[in-house]
């Protein structure tokens, strides 16, 4: 009974085949099914290569802005540092006249020497203006806060002579400048007033992105004495008065944007924001949202930041998305019409089912349209040899980097790409490969950079990794993966040679400041102090003179005498300046006596004990040596008295094992690493000033220090670079 129940059932469908054939729907479904396929992975390999291209463009977008941003910190930088040279200018003059600003016929000597007209090109008006003590000292955070205040400066310098200051001559009228100059005069450094320009006929209710233009300002502070005091309301007491320059903003940003034509920049600052470029334009930047590609930077100058804003549609950075995206769209919708077709073809011969060749087809086809969108998209140059190492797959990126077309390549050696030295040890590199078994590994040991051959005879370096897979016939198949690092190998060659630029024109900056303080010391102590006792060697004739006579006014000779004990204590200030800034002795004596002076000098001015061990040995110290050591330990002695709050320091300095040695501990409250040493939170060059100077004469420098447990600063040095010629023969 079963088996006559079930012979009619078998037997129907297979009359129903013989009669009608295979039906067509079964494989139309397939062939559709199976395009579907192709058409949503090409669509989705489209999709990813296009969102990695796009993240590309903004990367190179990204790198674009942050150069123009890097020229614009150079070109504000500039400016600042030709205030900081005016108020050089200022304080000599200051010192030498005892009026407290250079005449005019100075004034113009010096700006003529500046040729301001062309450097920087930015700078529109350049000038000096003495401070308002009263109106200073009133300013808010000083001791009677709350009086009422008038202008706190007002210049009395400027070139050209017709140019003007933030509030004519007057400074500090508006808020904007008042706030500024506050900001100055309390922190030492160059803080910057941004505020807007109404144009003519606007009202005063308008909002700033009505104005036409905005004035930037900058202003420097000018003290009595150099460094400046630590404590505010003791710099505002030495306040002398400000240099303060006019930037033509909108000329520095025009000039800078003129390099990226492509690329549209906006800047603004200021509270309410104010939009420096282009002037008078919107600070929402409505129009620069529409854009493909954006970025945002935060610059901040003189205690005010700039917002730079910058946005492009060039259509260069996404041209290379569309076009690998539509490639690859018709490249899988050609690849879904001829596999459907074939799978059709296939469903009819063999009479498979819809679910049997949809399952089959779909897995080969969405395999294979992975390997050639990853194949055909890929950023690094992919090269597949055979045992032979013969090409036999040869992508795109690899026609880019060798300059070689797909079908010139395919089918011969790898070497024609190889440079001749380097062609027996990269096939018995490759054999042994094949022999381990590994799966992939990087070609080339540790870092070291592999040369390729382009097909025009160039060499360039590159990195390469190998892979191996069976080709399904008993044999195997290399992949090589090559990426070109030119640019790479060129950008740091590039960054060793500014650094080695930059350590040697630190080295001259040393050495002129140097020479710089010999001469002023000299000056100070041979002119300057020979001067003073002269005069006081007259003044000494004149009140014997007068005291012999019997109708001298006793005031006037108490004034004389009032009159030598200032000149003392003036020769003793010259001669505390002159030391500060090169002993003497230094180059009269040697380093020793010279560290011997600095160190009682440190204990009388700090009453910091001091225990020391000196012993150089038979080192004859070079000019130059001796003036590094002694640099180095007035530093660190300076960092003591201003950061560690010490009652004790050692300094030892000994020579052994060819080199000189010298450190310098103290029991201060240290710091949580090294660091974190650099003045404690404060902007400071000293330990950094150290390390440049030891660098230079081939030394290290090495830092010991806790919280609670002091710190300690060792320094080693080669003797050969410090000690005197003849002591080296």
């Amino acid at each position: 009974m079963p088996a006559a129940g079930n012979t009619p059932s078998s037997a129907k469908p297979a009359a129903a085949r013989k009669d009608g054939g295979t039906p067509l729907r079964a494989p139309l479904l397939a062939a559709a099914l199976t395009g579907a396929i192709f058409l949503a992975a090409a669509l989705v390999s489209a999709l990813i290569v296009r969102d990695h291209l796009l993240d590309v463009a903004q990367a190179n977008f990204d790198a674009r802005a942050a150069h123009v941003t890097s020229d614009i910190r150079r070109e504000l930088s500039l400016c600042s540092e030709l205030l900081r040279g005016a108020s050089g200018l200022i304080v000599s003059q200051a010192q030498s006249s005892g009026d407290g600003k250079p005449s005019a016929e100075v004034w113009d000597r010096y700006i003529s020497r500046l040729d301001l007209d062309d450097t920087p090109p930015c700078v529109r008006t350049l000038g000096y203006a003495d401070a308002s003590p009263a109106a200073i000292a009133a300013a808010p955070g000083a001791a009677n806060e709350g009086a009422t205040t008038g202008p706190l400066a007002h210049s009395v310098l400027m070139w050209p002579p017709r140019g003007e200051a933030a509030d004519g001559v007057d400074l500090g009228v508006s808020d904007a400048t008042r706030a500024a100059l506050m900001r100055a005069a309390n922190s030492g450094d160059v803080a910057m007033s941004v505020r807007p320009l109404a144009r003519e006929g606007a009202s005063g209710t308008e909002p700033a992105e009505s104005q036409t233009r905005a004035r930037v300002d900058l202003y420097l502070p000018v003290y009595r004495v150099a460094p400046p005091p630590v404590l505010v309301p003791a710099r505002r007491a030495a306040l002398l008065g400000f240099v303060l320059a006019r930037l033509d903003t909108e000329y520095l940003f025009a000039s800078i944007a003129a390099h990226e034509p492509n690329m549209q920049m906006r800047v603004s600052a200021g509270q309410p924001p104010i939009a420096l470029y282009p002037p008078g334009a919107a600070v929402s930047g409505q129009n620069a949202r529409s854009q493909l590609f954006r970025h945002t930077d935060t610059l901040r100058v003189g205690g005010q930041p700039l917002s730079l804003d910058y946005a492009t549609s060039d259509p260069a950075l996404k041209d290379s998305a569309n076009f690998s995206s539509s490639a690859i769209l018709s490249a899988g919708f050609a690849a879904a019409l001829i596999t459907g077709a074939a799978v059709f073809v296939f469903m009819r011969k063999r009479g498979m089912t819809l679910a049997e060749a949809g399952l089959a087809r779909s897995r080969s086809s969405l395999n294979e349209a992975r390997m050639m969108a990853i194949f055909h998209s890929s950023g690094e140059a992919i090269i597949t040899l055979d045992e032979r190492q013969r090409i036999v797959l040869f992508n795109p990126s690899a026609e880019q980097v060798f300059r070689c077309s797909a079908m010139d390549a395919i089918g011969t050696s790898i070497d024609r790409f190889i440079p001749a030295r380097f062609r027996e040890v990269h096939r018995k590199h490759v054999e042994r490969f094949g022999e381990t078994g590994v799966t992939q590994r990087k070609m080339g040991r540790q870092q070291l950079v592999l040369m390729g051959l382009r097909a025009d005879g160039e060499e360039f370096p590159l990195e390469a990794s190998i892979a191996q897979v069976g080709d399904g016939q008993g044999g195997k198949l290399f992949a090589v993966m090559l990426r070109d690092v030119t640019e790479r190998i060129q950008a740091e060659e590039a960054l060793k040679a500014s650094r080695q630029e930059l350590r040697e024109l630190s080295a001259n900056l040393q050495n002129v400041r140097e020479d710089e303080k010999t001469r002023i010391a000299r000056e100070l102590h041979d002119d300057l102090g020979q001067q003073l006792t002269a005069l006081k060697m007259d003044l000494s004739l004149v009140e014997q003179s007068l005291a012999e006579v019997p109708s001298a006014p006793p005031p006037v000779l108490a004034q004389l005498q009032g009159m030598r004990r200032l000149i003392d204590s003036t020769v003793g200030s010259v001669r505390r300046i002159a030391a500060d800034l090169r002993p003497v002795m230094l180059d009269d004596l040697g380093l020793l006596p010279a560290i011997d002076w600095l160190l009682n000098d440190f204990t009388t001015r700090y009453g910091i004990d001091i225990e020391r061990r000196i012993e150089p040995g038979n080192t004859s110290f070079s000019k130059s040596g001796a003036t590094t050591i002694f640099r180095i330990v007035q530093e660190a002695l300076t960092n003591v008295a201003r950061h560690a709050e010490a009652t004790r320091v050692s300094i030892s300095l000994f020579s052994e094992d060819c080199h000189c040695t010298v450190r310098i501990a103290d029991n201060g409250h240290g710091a949580r690493d090294a660091q974190a040493t650099e003045g404690h939170g404060e902007k400071s060059f000293g330990l950094l000033g150290i390390r440049e100077r030891v660098h230079i004469l081939g030394g290290s420098v090495s830092i010991d220090t806790a919280l609670g447990r002091g710190f300690a600063l060792t320094v080693r040095i080669p003797l050969a670079a410090i000690q005197q010629e003849e002591a080296l023969q």
